[in-house]
């Protein structure tokens, strides 16, 4: 074989190993690229599937707040409209309390008050100013001495008797009727919300 064969020969198994490198270096490079693409899909993937856990969980902590805060105003709204209404209610009664009061029958109920428990001999008995007038016939009704005073807590009608010593005996006012009307209704129908 002469030189130039041989370097002809020379140069093709150069050739071929180096395109036999060239081959598995691109290979390899291909291989690397896809498993960084891979990575990176997965990596892309990972992070978009964070977003949307992250954006749900935002939308669905507004929705939560936006509910709470439309629930708060509608039990708002709703207390409020029962209170109204139960301030009409009572409202009305404190009317026919006064109109009851400024008729012919209270004088015969306050009478019938101190018939049915007697006060004791000495006892002071406490009524509204205006009520003092008729401390006349309720001595009598009262059918033992005893004396008579303004109370400026009794506002709608009624009597408080108190023992010679001063202890509170009975209370038989409008105002302590009407008071323990309005808790009850309150305790029985929930106005406050707290039974739901």
């Amino acid at each position: 074989m002469d030189a130039k064969q041989n370097l002809a020969q020379f140069m093709a198994a150069v050739s071929r190993n180096t395109d036999a490198q060239i081959a598995q270096a691109a290979a390899q490079a291909q291989e690397e690229a896809e498993q960084l693409l891979n990575d990176a899909a997965a990596r892309a993937a990972a992070d978009a599937e964070r977003e949307i856990e992250t954006a749900k969980r935002r939308i669905d902590a507004k929705y939560q707040k936006r509910m709470s805060q439309v629930g708060y105003r509608g039990r708002t709204a709703l207390l409020s409209r029962r209170q109204s209404l139960l301030m009409g209610l009572f409202g009305e009664l404190q009317q026919k309390l006064n109109d009851f009061t400024a008729s012919d029958g209270y004088l015969p109920w306050m009478e019938s008050l101190l018939k049915q428990a007697a006060p004791p001999e000495g006892a002071v008995i406490l009524l509204r100013r205006a009520d003092l007038a008729m401390q006349d016939a309720l001595r009598s009704a009262a059918g033992v001495p005893c004396s008579f005073r303004a109370d400026p807590a009794i506002r709608m009608g009624g009597l408080s008797v108190l023992s010679p010593d001063g202890h509170r005996c009975e209370n038989h006012t409008l105002d302590e009727a009407f008071s323990e009307q309005l808790r009850g209704f309150y305790r029985n129908h929930s106005i406050d919300g707290g039974d739901k």
